[in-house]
């Protein structure tokens, strides 16, 4: 293998990710040390470098690596809340699942970082798979879903189910727009408003 070129399957290069994300989480992302995080790991420098390029390309892979695993969490998550009845599925509660909050904090925090994963993935093309293939998962759970609502005549069936969900996604990233002040934040009540008069528009 050629020094800097990923192994992707590695367990070498999971442990220096896990390292990096400890790392990240204790001190922030400009704090994370290249130092600390392979003493972290138990490991040298040079492997290190044997798997990423710089620090840069091992931050980046850290931060895909825990959006890919959120993701996985979100998409079983989804299957769960929907699969136990699913003469039950309400267009609201389908969007009140996946749309995220604009006002929680932690939804904030998510959505910061899924916006640095996305902007690092655009000149990664490493990273770009890996984010790619978990989105990819998680449109096509939704669709399925959607899907299901429709033919239990929940939802209405001129609608494109992976439209629908495209839409759900850009609107949790979009939010990161008005993350950047709190006076830039609508009022909850009236998002809310928002909210169900768009899933009464999906109801059959």
């Amino acid at each position: 293998m050629t020094r800097g070129m990923e192994n992707t399957d590695s367990a070498i290069r999971l442990r220096l990710i896990d390292s990096t994300l400890f790392m990240i989480d204790r001190d922030g992302i400009d704090g994370a040390r290249l130092k600390d995080i392979v003493e972290h790991a138990n490991m040298t420098t040079g492997s290190l470098y044997w798997f990423f390029r710089n620090r840069r390309a091992l931050i980046n892979a850290a931060l895909a690596e825990r959006f890919v695993r959120k993701m996985r969490t979100l998409t079983n998550l989804v299957a769960e809340a929907f699969s136990k009845d699913a003469d039950l599925v309400d267009p609201h509660l389908i969007l009140k699942e996946i749309v995220v909050q604009p006002n929680q904090p932690d939804s904030v925090d998510a959505r910061a970082e899924r916006v640095q994963v996305l902007a690092a993935a655009l000149e990664d093309p490493v990273l770009a798979k890996h984010v790619a293939d978990i989105q990819r998962q998680l449109l096509t759970q939704i669709s399925g879903i959607i899907k299901e609502a429709q033919i239990n005549k929940v939802i209405r069936a001129d609608v494109d189910p992976y439209s629908v969900a495209v839409m759900m996604q850009s609107t949790a990233i979009g939010l990161v727009g008005v993350d950047l002040a709190r006076d830039l934040m609508p009022d909850i009540k009236a998002w809310n408003h928002l909210m169900d008069i768009v899933a009464s528009a999906l109801k059959a």
